[in-house]
């Protein structure tokens, strides 16, 4: 009888101890951030339809004009169009996105690389490069 308690113990306390490491870790690590805005097309259906969503300011613009975004999640959205009736939108990653327009199948829209937001990042980047080395070189002078 006491082999089997023993055992029992053990699994219990590996039981406790999972749960304890996962509530640590869920409560140490970063709050989760929504996705950046973009433009996410569906590109799978001819002809291809476009979406602009920007989570972060919480609107989206699906073809009727801009719309506020609801936030249930991070990963989870919706919007409410006309008649009432709920578009539910899940992020799937940052540059896919899961859309379930009302008594349809749900659809994938994958982003659309912009070569003008490329741009401006590097734009961007070229700039705090340059403020580096005048920064260093104001350092460096006697």
């Amino acid at each position: 009888m006491k082999k089997s308690e023993s055992i029992l113990f053990r699994k219990i306390r590996s039981v406790s101890l999972n749960l304890f490491s996962i509530s640590v870790l869920a409560s140490c690590g970063l709050k989760p951030v929504p996705p950046p805005e973009g433009k996410f097309c569906d590109t799978w259906h001819k002809p291809v339809e476009c979406v602009e969503l920007d989570f972060r300011k919480g609107v989206g613009n699906l073809g009727q004009g801009l719309l506020p975004l609801k936030m249930n999640s991070v990963v989870n959205y919706q919007i409410t169009i006309e008649n009432q009736k709920i578009i539910l939108i899940e992020v799937l990653h940052e540059h896919r996105v899961r859309i379930t327009f009302p008594g349809a199948e749900p659809r994938l829209y994958l982003k659309i690389k912009d070569k003008e937001d490329r741009k401006r990042r590097w734009e961007k980047a070229k700039q705090e490069w340059n403020d580096f080395f005048k920064s260093s070189d104001l350092r460096s002078d006697p």
